[in-house]
């Protein structure tokens, strides 16, 4: 669920967006049509449990990403906007500059990319080494 309104979107709970997403196409949202890019991945200084991983998410037309939670916390901001449908069924305009931000194990998603064109995020997760970068959400 959306929290706040552009430019920063706060998702936590049943939210997505996105994802989207909103977001990181792990396992739970691996497609052709989604495509996760880990750009960078080091540890976090002074906590060897944990680490901050920095990729770029392109969610192509009609793409999806399934709700999902990480061990930890996702900051992400909007490159290339466009046209999703949301958690709750309803179309939303992801703007660019968007900033979205989801705590350590909340779910988010689902989201599907509705626009003719690819959305595309820079994410940054820091997350828990000792647990599954992501996990499905039911």
């Amino acid at each position: 669920m959306i929290r706040s309104a552009p430019p920063c979107l706060a998702l936590a709970g049943a939210a997505m967006l996105a994802s989207a997403a909103m977001l990181g196409a792990t396992p739970a949202q691996a497609s052709d049509l989604v495509v996760h890019e880990v750009l960078s991945e080091q540890p976090l200084s002074d906590a060897p449990d944990m680490k901050v991983v920095i990729s770029q998410v392109t969610i192509k037309p009609d793409g999806t990403v399934g709700r999902h939670a990480h061990p930890g916390d996702m900051h992400a901001v909007v490159l290339r906007g466009g046209r999703i449908e949301g958690p709750d069924g309803a179309e939303q305009v992801l703007a660019e500059g968007t900033v979205i931000f989801v705590s350590a194990g909340d779910a988010h998603g689902p989201l599907r990319n509705l626009s003719d064109s690819d959305i595309e995020l820079m994410v940054t997760y820091v997350v828990n080494v000792l647990e599954p970068f992501s996990w499905p959400v039911e």
